[in-house]
């Protein structure tokens, strides 16, 4: 940056556009895998014939996919979805970004051509 100038890396912004839309897909295919595999019908802790084997194993289907008593943000899909939500929210503000550039630089040329430059 020079004096009021603001220099923008076009080809940075395209590269961390795709970067969160990489970082959200991950995020996205993690919560759907969180939730076949963090929260089997059966864990294996004699859940079928004792209550409080039940009451446990349901404690843990809960912290991993929600559940009665767990807030959201406390279980393991809960902070893969807000990982893949705050992911894409980066990619809009850099696709905002680039926007807007593309929007400046195609005014400023317009300025200078039709000024003769």
């Amino acid at each position: 940056m020079t004096g009021n100038q603001i220099e923008v890396d076009r080809e940075a912004l395209l590269r961390c556009i795709a970067a969160c839309d990489a970082l959200a897909s991950d995020m996205a295919e993690l919560r759907l895998r969180a939730y076949r595999e963090l929260a089997p019908d059966n864990f294996g802790l004699g859940e079928t014939h004792l209550r409080s084997a039940a009451a446990l194993a349901e404690r843990f289907r809960a912290t991993a996919v929600g559940g009665s008593g767990v807030a959201d943000e406390n279980t393991a899909v809960g902070v893969l979805a807000a990982h893949e939500r705050h992911a894409a929210a980066m990619k809009a503000t850099f696709e905002a970004t680039l926007a807007r550039y593309d929007e400046q630089d195609a005014a400023t040329a317009a300025q200078v051509n039709g000024a003769g430059l």
